[in-house]
């Protein structure tokens, strides 16, 4: 009887906290639902959009890193590349990530370039964050306010502080539901809170309003607590998130492999050598991507796969190689290491539904709308009650 008289006091404030956490976040969510809802399939959009850009004949053969980098420089001998999608899936053109300093700007500018995987022959371009919904930028853009609000850093604390609150929101919301006079460890308990998750069709507009803030929100409410948690993460990592979650999780640091003799390595023997690493810990597939030091000291190959995509589960390994020396310091395994390092791993994988494949993407999808209508549906339950007060004011 504790747990339920104790429930039963605080419910009073922990429905003012719901409703104005609710209100507070309303404006965020709607945007970051529909946005993240779009952003699932951002790639397969942007493709859509962008053909002559993204599509590319399949070569009979894929052409070495050191060549389609020696090509490029080539064609646009100002541009350092940071990253480079290299094994793009058949039918698609390979994308380079690029900074560029141009006479007259103070700032480098950075560039997205497709080229002939065949040929390394420059097929199109465009800006990384162009503005606004023009079609070339227009899934860029959608995506950057998704993060963002398209605020740089300031946006991002935003999203990752509107996340924290949502978090603890999602937990208010569940207890919420829950029956007042009856404890948890009644049968009745059990059958009374098995009704909040139907919705009355024969009811009036109001209660189905309700019914359907309630329902929606107990089916869906570990997906909803899981993108708000993985929020916090892509967010702030680095400023909350890891933290966090070394000091209350085991963590094990990243893998490295320092025993081979230190010499330099070519940025396809560099290849080579991270395909190895992962291969010797128990995964297969050859890197299609890499992320390149601007001061040409280290590579981080990454998206470990025959097929040139993302996988599903928990990802893709990650291995960085110092070119200087020819040893890897940095290799992040997916599924492997401590119980803080699995954590870390998911919540991309998580947050993008791509941990279940395409049905986990399709979920994440739908959760993003699903979303709008709980703010929506939360708005007009908070309207529709205000309308007594405001009556009763008037004729007090």
């Amino acid at each position: 009887m504790m747990a339920v008289l104790t429930l039963k006091t605080v419910r009073p404030a922990l429905v003012r906290l719901h409703r104005y956490t609710g209100l507070l976040l309303s404006g965020v969510l709607l945007i970051a639902g529909l946005t993240g809802s779009i952003s699932v399939f951002r790639t397969e959009i942007d493709a859509a959009l962008n053909s002559d850009l993204f599509h590319a004949p399949a070569p009979t053969r894929l052409l070495p890193v050191s060549t389609l980098l020696a090509r490029l420089k080539l064609q646009r001998p100002q541009t350092q590349v940071t990253a480079l999608l290299y094994r793009p899936p058949a039918g698609r053109a390979i994308e380079v990530y690029s900074s560029e300093t141009v006479t007259g700007r103070k700032d480098p500018v950075e560039n997205e370039i497709f080229l002939d995987p065949g040929t390394g022959r420059i097929q199109g371009m465009r800006p990384v964050e162009g503005c606004c919904f023009n079609r070339r930028v227009l899934m860029s853009f959608i995506y950057r306010v998704h993060y963002s609000l398209d605020l740089g850093q300031a946006g991002m604390w935003v999203m990752g502080l509107s996340a924290m609150l949502w978090s603890i929101d999602c937990v208010v919301g569940l207890l919420l539901t829950f029956p007042l006079h009856q404890p948890a460890w009644r049968q009745a308990f059990w059958r009374q809170w098995r009704k909040t998750w139907t919705i009355g069709l024969r009811r009036s507009s109001i209660r189905i309003t309700f019914d359907l803030h309630r329902a929606v929100s107990l089916w869906l409410w570990v997906v909803l607590l899981g993108i708000a948690i993985s929020g916090v993460a892509l967010a702030l990592e680095d400023e909350v998130f890891n933290p966090v979650i070394r000091t209350i999780l085991p963590t094990a640091p990243p893998m490295a492999d320092t025993r081979l003799p230190a010499h330099p390595v070519t940025i396809d023997q560099a290849e080579g050598l991270a395909a190895g690493f992962v291969q010797a810990h128990g995964s297969g597939g050859r890197p299609a991507a890499v992320l390149l030091d601007p001061d040409g000291g280290t590579a981080m190959f990454y998206l470990f796969s025959d097929q040139g995509t993302e996988p599903s589960g928990l990802g893709s390994p990650m291995v960085t190689v110092d070119l200087k020396t020819g040893q890897i310091t940095a290799g992040d395994m997916p599924g492997q290491g401590a119980s803080g390092n699995l954590v870390m791993q998911m919540q991309l994988p998580w947050h993008s539904g791509r941990i279940a494949g395409l049905g986990g993407r399709i979920l994440i999808c739908l959760s993003g709308l699903a979303v709008c209508m709980l703010v929506v549906t939360g708005i007009m339950i908070w309207q529709r009650k205000r309308q007594p007060r405001q009556a009763s004011g008037q004729i007090a």
